[in-house]
């Protein structure tokens, strides 16, 4: 499963950092989306979308984003299970997208906190 992400923000590479440490069986294949790597993605969204949210792709070609691409993430990597079991109970499900797209909306103020290089550019759109 591939997974763009913005290198370029200092959560969402500190989120992939963690990602890689997590994922032991490399199921994730963890990419800048600004590389050239991305940009040969057949069916990748244009630039400007792809800054917006996270992107999944799985082996048949399907993708996910956000919140969705999120849930994808956890299934694949087994120490994520029990919270992708716990995303898709009903109650909590319905949470899932809203609480994605906050989290995207504040990267950069999250990327501050945590003393990472701040998003050069705030996502306009979540």
């Amino acid at each position: 499963m591939q997974v763009l992400y913005d290198a370029d923000c200092g959560f969402c590479s500190r989120s992939a950092g963690l990602l890689r440490r997590l994922d032991r069986a490399g199921r994730l294949e963890l990419i800048p989306l600004k590389s050239a790597a991305a940009a040969a993605l057949p069916g990748a969204p244009p630039d400007d979308r792809l800054l917006e949210r996270m992107h999944v792709r799985d082996a048949s070609g399907h993708w996910s984003i956000g919140g969705a691409g999120w849930l994808r993430i956890a299934d694949a990597v087994p120490a994520l299970g029990p919270l992708a079991f716990l995303a898709r109970l009903p109650v909590v499900h319905r949470f899932v997208g809203p609480a994605y797209a906050l989290i995207a909306r504040n990267r950069h103020r999250i990327s501050r906190l945590l003393g990472d290089d701040a998003c050069a550019k705030p996502a306009s759109r979540q």
